[in-house]
């Protein structure tokens, strides 16, 4: 790069950083200004209290929460600016619209930096950065909006910034300079998932900026981006949709490790974290039930060790077709519902002859438990009843001489039995298929209404939730869009997913959704990803990251537990010293205890986590991790020690693939002697 480009680029980046130093400087003496008003305004509101009339305090206290609000907004202004300033840009864009005389010279960075009315850095997600992601030097097009706006492409350059300082400089063409992208990958540790923003490919691109489509689906081979390109899909729409709020989106992660190892992407970007749901903590919610719910990952440890009868109930609980088996047996019941006798509320009677009139013409339309609702409610109006407790009495009356049961849980062990299904013990954890039917059933007998205000959904890991819970999600948020991103290879539940193009074809998605492909890889170097490939049988790698002269290493496995974390040791010596983060991935949780016990001796807790069950967070240097939630998560070096009952059930090397496309720089596989010489 020439001496004069670069002492010119040094001068812009030192103006920038005075420029949001001087924002920070300005911030905070109003801050401090605003809440020294404030604090006067709270003294003078109590000692005038008695002289103020209704109205004007409502009036001075409305004007106290503006200031206080405004001056919160303050606070989070000064907070971005400050987590921006080490990196303010990252790319730079110059582009001479058609009817202007000059070029713009457009910085863009994670958010937008202005001072006394000069903007030095353009917010990522502004209509015009798409030039920076999407066009070549030459002719193209933005869409403004007041409408297209076309010209030429000058200029596009990238930015290595770290510190506050320039590191390097990249003229580039159509896509994200390769050199710079691989220098980005090679710093990567995997303690935390990082913003891409600097990095987003074209392809990407497109994902990230759909807002047209109310569903999209994204099929993406591990290490693809998935997780990181859905996160910053919802910062571009939290940017561009005025009416939308972190609050108003729920992410469903696999468990809370994974939540926590995504928790700064957001942050990082300028928004708040999103709502936040694991499959059992969505179903307690939406069933209002106080027993546990078994997750994903405790269920496929649970179907490996189940006799084939029991594992052939699973998988007929878990077929598509089951909902509409289902609800041939509503409607049936539906059709047949009546009272079998009448009953007294205060004093007046309701015969079984008006009751069942009720039923059959008046409320005929309704679902099966909202007609019982239906009926509570007209008799209430009767009786004059408004209280809660005399009202749960009417409903007590209505269900007991019905001639079937509405109450969910009755309603749902009638099923099991009418379907010759084993009932349900209810002083146990709900297992995870039948958490699922008690949800498509509710959704089919009630009204269900979803109190939280919920507007977008990423549902992420997609191929290990039934089509049958994807279904019923996009039912009952009928007025959410969606991203759903999920690898069919990864697939570890047990159902009729066999391609996440599936969900296009749902009724419910019909003529909403729209399906793309992702199969470049930027995790894994090219030696693990050629090797992990080989495991499904998909010689379609695309590896981006170069081959790091880090061959795979399979050893042979020890012979116990104990003998096994003495092997793990001698590998760890070097990688914590050069602060590596490091994954150790077994078969099951009990292999993964013994292991913990025997290396905690030696490594300090500080180090080294147990991710023993989905509610451990984890983040520490090493992580003994259960292959079944290792999901989404990613580590410098991969000892997968292939020892377990999921390894050991799994014929078509799925769960061996999870682990191992865990790995960035380095794979070590520990596997018995026989494997090694198939």
């Amino acid at each position: 790069m020439e001496n004069k480009v670069w002492e010119e680029e040094q001068n812009y980046l030192q103006k920038t950083l005075e420029a949001i130093d001087s924002r920070i400087s300005g911030l905070k003496d109003n801050v401090e200004k605003q809440q020294k008003w404030a604090t006067e305004l709270k003294k003078q509101y109590i000692r005038d209290l008695r002289e103020f009339d209704e109205v004007e305090f409502i009036d001075n206290y409305s004007k106290l929460n503006e200031l206080l609000d405004f001056t919160d907004d303050q606070i989070v202004l000064m907070q971005k600016l400050r987590r921006v300033r080490d990196k303010p840009y990252f790319g730079r864009i110059d582009f001479k619209a058609e009817d202007d005389d000059e070029p713009m010279k457009l910085y863009i960075g994670i958010m937008s930096v202005d001072n006394n009315n000069r903007l030095f850095v353009i917010d990522w997600r502004a209509p015009i950065s798409e030039l920076f992601y999407e066009a070549g030097k030459g002719q193209a097009s933005y869409l403004a909006p007041n409408g297209e706006i076309k010209g030429d492409v000058l200029l596009k350059r990238q930015y290595d910034i770290e510190n506050a300082e320039l590191r390097n400089i990249f003229d580039v063409d159509l896509n994200i300079f390769d050199s710079f992208l691989q220098e980005v990958l090679a710093r990567a540790k995997g303690q935390q998932l990082a913003n891409i923003a600097s990095t987003i490919q074209k392809e990407q691109n497109q994902i990230i900026r759909n807002l047209k489509d109310d569903i999209i689906v994204v099929q993406g081979y591990a290490g693809c981006g998935k997780t990181t390109i859905a996160l910053h899909r919802v910062a571009y729409a939290l940017y561009r949709l005025p009416n939308l709020s972190s609050a108003n989106v729920l992410l469903f992660s696999p468990n809370d490790a994974f939540s926590t190892y995504i928790s700064q992407v957001l942050p990082e970007l300028g928004e708040e974290n999103t709502r936040n749901a694991t499959f059992p903590k969505f179903i307690k919610r939406f069933l209002k039930t106080y027993q546990a719910i078994e997750s994903g990952d405790e269920f496929v440890t649970r179907y490996v060790m189940l006799e084939e009868k029991q594992r052939k109930d699973i998988e007929t609980k878990l077929a598509f077709s089951m909902r509409e088996k289902m609800q041939t047996w509503l409607d049936e019941i539906n059709a047949n519902l009546e009272f079998k006798d009448g009953f007294d509320v205060e004093g007046q009677t309701f015969d079984k002859d008006s009751l069942n009139k009720l039923l059959k013409e008046d409320f005929k339309h309704a679902k099966l438990k909202e007609k019982a609702l239906l009926i509570v409610n007209h008799i209430c109006q009767k009786c004059r009843i408004d209280g809660f407790d005399k009202k749960e009495m009417v409903i007590a009356q209505v269900y007991e001489k019905l001639n079937s049961p509405v109450r969910l849980e009755n309603l749902y062990d009638k099923f099991l039995k009418d379907f010759k299904f084993k009932s349900l013990d209810i002083d146990e954890k709900i297992p995870f298929e039948d958490a699922v039917l008690m949800c498509v059933l509710k959704e089919m007998c009630q009204n269900v209404v979803i109190k939280l205000d919920v507007r977008h959904i990423v549902l992420d890991e997609a191929q290990d939730y039934p089509l049958i819970f994807i279904d019923f999600l996009l039912r009952i948020f009928k007025h959410a869009t969606f991203s759903i991103f999920g690898d069919i290879n990864q697939k570890t539940v047990f159902g009729e997913l066999n391609s996440l193009q599936d969900i296009c074809n749902l009724e419910i998605a019909k003529g909403k959704a729209k399906y793309f492909e992702l199969d470049k890889t930027y995790r894994s170097s090219e030696e693990i990803v050629e090797y992990t490939s080989g495991l499904v049988g998909n010689p379609r790698h695309n590896a981006f990251r170069l081959k790091n002269n880090n061959p795979v290493e399979e050893m042979q496995i020890a012979d116990n537990n104990n003998a096994i974390a003495g092997q793990i040791l001698s590998i760890l010596e070097e990688n914590i010293a050069r602060g590596a983060t490091i994954g150790i991935i077994t078969g099951d949780t009990s292999v993964a205890r013994d292991i913990y016990d025997e290396l905690i001796k030696v490594i300090s807790p500080e180090k080294l986590t147990f991710v023993k069950n989905a509610y451990v967070t984890a983040g520490s240097q090493v992580q003994v991790v259960p292959v079944a939630l290792s999901k989404g998560l990613e580590f410098d070096t991969v000892i997968a020690v292939k020892k377990g009952e999921l390894f050991d059930f799994d014929k078509d090397n799925h769960f061996m693939f999870i682990a191992t496309t865990r790995a960035i720089n380095k794979l070590i596989i520990l596997k018995n002697k026989q494997e090694e010489e198939k």
